[in-house]
């Protein structure tokens, strides 16, 4: 069984697929990662997600999920700002948020197979839930200061609440709706479609109501994780199970895969570029990316720790558990979906897709083939 994470080969495969000759271009609407992909993706994740584990590493995760997602919009906007040539302030922390939320869906794959702390899968997967919808309110809020033009902060830190603790409030009622009807179903033919309705439930028309689409999916989901010793029947849960485990493997690859498809369309509208100034370009916002979750990881838990008078984040100890956090900050298909959902009217908006698209693709591939083998040199043998 190889080692190298599965989502590495489809994307290479993507990349392969989109530079054969005679093969049409194949283009990735936004709206149809946003509504046909990460419904299912987001809910299933939060769905499994261990209550008492999330408890223990509530601080940690919430520190991760905004706190390094700020600090990364920020860091990339000023360097992007500084150093790219014409792409502007504006465009640079739209960049920024794009790229604040991360996706280590391939990763957590393969320290869930490795003797690594179980704690640091639920770190990881708990930040990235958090921090998807958080980066995509703070992407609306700057997409919406660059379209208008100016910027309020005042409008700015409303609008974060309300679509935040809106998109929350509309997934913890969606969850408690579907929870008192599912105590009333008792066919598995009608409670496994109920169960792959409910993320759609609660996205879409949290969305037609302003509000976050994927902190209602999350919250939808973590609610009804957490109660489902109450819902599920004992012939019934293995079925259930066996349904989201082959709905969301096929999902996720064939996104993946569709990621890799991408690149041929994203050079397209970079004709007037040199080869040497976007490489450039896209090893500077990588590094950075890099860089300011390696950071965070190796200072944060310290200072909170003696600022704070708590042990709470410093326990995600030793320093091994430290570099695999900061290791496994993948970006993914959200990031990709937030870029393409730009409008053709904003400045600079094909750099700003190519950045986006190395960037996955550099975090993908740079950081996930030697992933397994980090590991196993931490000490964390396959099991």
């Amino acid at each position: 069984m190889t080692r190298v994470p599965i989502a590495c080969y489809l994307v290479l495969a993507g990349l392969a697929i989109s530079f054969v000759p005679g093969v049409p271009t194949i283009r990735l609407p936004a709206g149809f990662v946003f509504y046909g992909f990460l419904p299912p993706l987001l809910y299933s994740a939060a769905f499994l997600t261990a209550p008492r584990e999330v408890r223990e590493n509530w601080l940690s995760i919430l520190l991760l999920a905004f706190g390094l997602t700020a600090a990364t919009l920020f860091a990339v906007g000023a360097v992007v700002w500084a150093a790219v040539a014409g792409i502007g302030a504006g465009g640079a922390f739209l960049l920024g948020a794009v790229l604040g939320p991360t996706d280590p869906v391939s990763a957590t794959s393969i320290i869930g197979s490795t003797s690594a702390p179980a704690k640091l899968r639920t770190i990881l997967e708990a930040e990235s839930l958090v921090n998807d919808g958080i980066g995509l309110v703070a992407f609306s809020i700057a997409l919406t200061a660059v379209e208008r033009g100016t910027y309020s902060v005042g409008d700015g830190v409303l609008r974060f609440v309300q679509l935040s603790l809106g998109g929350v409030a509309f997934g913890i009622v969606v969850g408690f709706l579907v929870e008192r009807l599912r105590h009333r179903v008792r066919d598995a033919r009608i409670e496994i479609p109920i169960s792959a309705l409910t993320p759609y439930v609660a996205y879409i028309p949290a969305e037609k109501l302003h509000v976050s689409g994927i902190l209602a999916t999350v919250a939808c989901g973590v609610y009804l994780g957490w109660r489902s010793e109450g819902i599920f029947r004992t012939r019934v849960r293995p079925q259930s199970v066996a349904f989201w485990n082959v709905l969301t493997f096929a999902l996720s690859s064939v996104l993946f895969l569709l990621l890799g498809t991408q690149f041929r369309v994203v050079l397209r509208g970079l004709g007037g570029f040199s080869a040497w100034t976007l490489a450039r370009d896209a090893l500077l916002v990588f590094a950075v990316v890099v860089a300011v979750r390696m950071i965070w990881m190796f200072t944060v838990p310290h200072l909170v720790a003696v600022f704070g008078r708590s042990r709470a984040w410093a326990e995600v100890d030793p320093w091994r558990d430290r570099l695999i956090l900061g290791w496994a900050g993948m970006r993914g298909a959200l990031s990709l979906a937030a870029a393409l959902s730009i409008p053709a009217s904003v400045a600079h908006r094909d750099e700003i897709l190519f950045l986006t698209f190395t960037t996955i693709l550099a975090t993908i591939l740079v950081l996930g083939i030697p992933l397994p083998w980090l590991l196993e040199r931490l000490g964390f043998s396959p099991r």
